[in-house]
C-alpha cells in the first residue's frame, strides 16, 4: 500500500519512484549524473581542442595532440543522441509500470475515503488535483528533481572554470539572477492557485464538451436543437480558462524578460573583461586565457545566462508550484477513511428480522446545514414489502445512505435485529443490503457480467443470472443481442452494442435479484421508465423476491418512488416529511385518512385521468 497517513515531500516521493521502478529509476539518476557533467566537459574539452588546432596549424607536427580532444567531443556528442534514444525506450516501459503499478492503489485510496467527501465539491476538487494522474505526476517530481540537480552541476562547473579565470564573476551572475529568481517563486504559487480557481470552469467546461459530444444525449440534441447555445457556453466557458492562464503565462513572460535583460548584461561584461585576457600579454608577457579556452568560456556565458534566466526560474516556480501540490496531497491522505470499505460481502448470508430507527436525526456535514431527518422513528418487519414516498429533500435517499451506512455520523439509534449498526462490520453491511440507485453503473462489460456484478461472491452462478434475465423481461433482448449473453454492450468496444434506458434499468434490477442481501432497496431505479412499465417492474420484482426464500425469514424490500402508483404493490407505506414518518399504513388505510398521503396520490391520479383514452384505458386504471 503507498498510500496512509504518512506526509508526502519531495523525498518521500523520490522513495516512491524508486521503489516502484527501481531498474529505470537507478538507470535514469546515473544518466542525470553523467549529463549533470558532460556540459561542463564540454567546456574543458572544446577549450583544449582549439587551442591544440591552433598550434597545429603552425606547427604540423603537434597535429597529433589535435585527436584526443575531437574524439572526446565526437563521443559526447554521441552519448548525447543514443542516450536520447535509449531514454525514451526506458522512459515508456517505466510509464507503464507506474501505471499498472499505481492505478489500483489510487483506486483503493479513493474506496476507503468516507463518502461525505464525494458528496463536497472543495473535497472532491482537492481529491481530483492530488490523485487524479498521479502516477504522471509522480514521475514529473522525480524529472524535477534530476533537473534541479543537473542544471545545478551544470551551472556550479561552468562557475568554477570562470572563477579560475575571474574569482569574482559568479557573483556578478549570482546577483544579476536574484531578482529573477523571486519573481519566479511568487509566480509559481500564484500559478497553483490559479488552477484551484479554474478547477470549477475546468469541470463546467468537461460537463458541457460530455453533453455535446456523448451518445447518450444525441437524440436530445437533435430533438431540442440546444446545441448551438450550449456550444456557445462551452466556448465562454473555455475561454476563460484560457485567458485566465494565458494572462498569468504572459505576466510571467514578461517579467522574466525584463529581468533576464541584467543577466544578459552581466554576461556581456563578464566577456568583455575576458576578452583582453585573450588578446594582450600580461606584465610578463604571457596570454592570460588562451583562445581556445575564452572562445568556449564565450559560448558557455551564452548558454549559462540563458538557463539562469529561462530554465533556473522556471524550476524555481515549479518548485513553489510542487509545494502547493504537496498541500493538497497530503490534504487528502488527511481525509478520514473507513475500515474495510474494500472488502468483500461476506460469505454468510444474515438473516433480517427487524430494522428500527429510533430518535434518528441526520445533517449532512457542513456550517449551518438542517437537519434531515429529526427525531426520526420507524419500524420495519421481515417479510413486508417497503415503499417510501415524500416530496423532493424530504430524507428519502438519505435513509438508504444510513442503512448501508456511507454515513454514520447520525444521533439516536439504528438497530439491525436488535444491534446497533455501528457494530457491524463492512462486510456484514454488504451482506446485509443491496441496493440500486437511480444513477445506477452502466459498465463497460458484456451482458453477462453486467448482472452477475451485482453477486461477486458468486458471479459464474449462470443460473441465477439466467433465472433473473428470465424474470425482468430481458429473454427477448438476450435473444437479439448477436452473441447473446457474451455481447459487450458498450460502444467502447468495436462489437458492442448499445441498449435503451429502459433495458438498461432492467439489467440495474436483475443485478438486485442475483444478490442475496436479505435487505433490498430500489431507489427510484425505474425512473425513465413509464408509469404502467415500472407497476409492472416492481410487481415482477415482488414475485422474485417471494420465491427465492432460501431462509425462514424473507428479509425486507424497501422501493422509493415519486410515482405513487406504484406503491399500492407495498404491504406499508411510509409517508416522510420534515424528517419525520408522518403516515405509514396500507394503500387503502392512507387513502381512507385523507391526509397527505391520499392528497399527493389524487394530485397525481388526475394526470392520468386526464389522459385516459380508449386505448389506454385498461392499463391507468392499473396504475391509478
Amino acid at each position: 500500500m503507498f498510500f496512509g497517513k504518512k506526509r508526502f515531500n519531495f523525498l518521500t516521493m523520490l522513495i516512491l519512484y524508486f521503489k516502484i521502478v527501481p531498474a529505470a529509476a537507478t538507470y535514469r539518476t546515473v544518466m542525470a549524473i553523467i549529463s549533470a557533467l558532460t556540459p561542463t566537459l564540454s567546456i574543458i574539452v572544446t577549450a583544449r581542442f582549439l587551442d591544440t588546432a591552433i598550434t597545429a596549424v603552425g606547427d604540423r607536427s603537434q597535429l597529433h595532440a589535435v585527436y584526443p580532444p575531437l574524439i572526446l567531443l565526437i563521443i559526447i556528442s554521441l552519448y548525447h543522441y543514443y542516450t536520447s534514444v535509449l531514454g525514451n525506450l526506458v522512459d515508456t516501459r517505466m510509464d507503464n509500470r507506474l501505471r499498472r503499478t499505481l492505478a489500483p492503489a489510487v483506486a483503493l485510496k479513493k474506496a476507503r475515503i468516507k463518502f461525505r467527501y464525494y458528496e463536497n465539491q472543495d473535497s472532491l476538487d482537492t481529491m481530483n488535483r492530488a490523485i487524479d494522474g498521479f502516477d504522471g505526476k509522480l514521475k514529473e517530481f522525480y524529472d524535477y528533481v534530476t533537473g534541479i540537480f543537473r542544471l545545478a552541476a551544470q551551472v556550479a562547473g561552468f562557475l568554477i572554470v570562470l572563477s579560475a579565470q575571474l574569482w569574482w564573476a559568479p557573483f556578478v551572475f549570482a546577483v544579476a539572477s536574484a531578482p529573477s529568481f523571486i519573481v519566479a517563486y511568487t509566480f509559481g504559487k500564484k500559478q497553483y492557485d490559479n488552477e484551484k480557481e479554474l478547477t470549477k470552469i475546468d469541470r463546467k467546461v468537461w460537463y458541457f464538451g460530455g453533453i455535446l459530444t456523448g451518445r447518450d444525449t444525441v437524440e436530445e440534441r437533435y430533438t431540442y436543437g440546444y446545441t448551438r447555445k450550449l456550444n456557445a457556453k462551452y466556448i465562454s466557458e473555455y475561454e476563460k480558462a484560457r485567458i485566465s492562464r494565458n494572462s498569468l503565462d504572459k505576466r510571467m513572460w514578461v517579467s522574466g524578460k525584463c529581468l533576464s535583460i541584467i543577466t544578459f548584461l552581466s554576461g556581456v561584461a563578464v566577456i568583455a573583461i575576458l576578452l583582453p585576457m585573450a588578446i594582450f600579454p600580461d606584465a610578463s608577457g604571457e596570454i592570460a586565457l588562451s583562445i581556445g579556452m575564452f572562445t568556449a568560456l564565450v559560448g558557455a556565458v551564452g548558454s549559462i545566462s540563458q538557463q539562469l534566466q529561462w530554465q533556473v526560474t522556471q524550476y524555481i516556480k515549479d518548485f513553489k508550484y510542487r509545494m502547493e501540490y504537496l498541500k493538497d496531497l497530503n490534504n487528502f491522505l488527511d481525509f478520514d477513511e473507513e475500515e474495510n470499505a474494500d472488502c468483500l460481502p461476506d460469505a454468510n448470508v444474515p438473516v433480517l428480522e427487524s430494522i428500527e430507527f429510533r430518535n434518528v436525526s441526520f445533517q449532512y456535514p457542513g456550517d449551518g446545514l438542517p437537519y434531515i431527518l429529526k427525531d426520526f422513528n420507524l419500524k420495519l418487519h421481515s417479510g413486508k414489502h417497503y415503499a417510501i414516498v415524500g416530496i423532493n429533500g424530504a430524507g428519502k435517499t438519505t435513509l438508504t445512505k444510513i442503512l448501508t451506512r456511507l454515513y454514520d455520523n447520525y444521533e439516536g439509534e439504528i438497530l439491525i435485529n436488535g444491534r446497533e449498526l455501528c457494530e457491524y462490520s463492512q462486510a456484514e453491511i454488504k451482506a446485509l443490503a443491496s441496493v440500486v440507485y437511480q444513477d445506477f453503473c452502466r459498465y463497460p462489460l458484456d451482458f453477462y457480467n453486467n448482472i452477475a456484478i451485482g453477486n461477486v461472491l458468486d458471479r459464474e452462478n449462470r443460473e441465477k443470472v439466467e433465472n433473473a434475465v428470465n424474470v425482468i423481461g430481458l429473454t427477448d433482448v438476450v435473444e437479439k443481442l448477436p452473441r447473446k449473453y457474451e455481447t459487450p454492450i458498450t460502444k467502447v468496444k468495436e462489437d458492442g452494442v448499445d441498449l435503451s434506458g429502459g433495458e438498461w434499468q432492467r439489467i440495474a434490477l436483475a443485478r438486485l435479484i442475483v444478490n442475496s442481501a436479505p435487505l433490498k432497496i430500489l431507489d427510484e431505479p425505474t425512473a425513465a421508465l413509464d408509469p404502467i412499465s415500472e407497476s409492472r417492474v416492481y410487481e415482477q420484482f415482488g414475485e422474485i423476491i417471494s420465491h427465492n426464500q432460501k431462509s425462514k425469514s424473507q428479509g425486507i424490500t424497501i422501493f422509493i418512488s415519486h410515482r405513487l402508483g406504484s406503491t399500492k404493490l407495498a404491504d406499508e407505506i411510509i409517508v416522510i416529511s420534515e424528517g419525520r414518518a408522518v403516515e405509514q399504513g396500507t394503500f387503502d388505510e392512507l387513502m381512507q385518512r385523507g391526509g397527505l398521503y391520499a392528497e399527493m396520490f389524487e394530485s397525481q391520479a388526475e394526470w392520468y385521468r386526464d389522459d385516459k383514452s380508449e386505448n389506454n384505458e385498461s392499463e391507468v386504471e392499473l396504475y391509478v
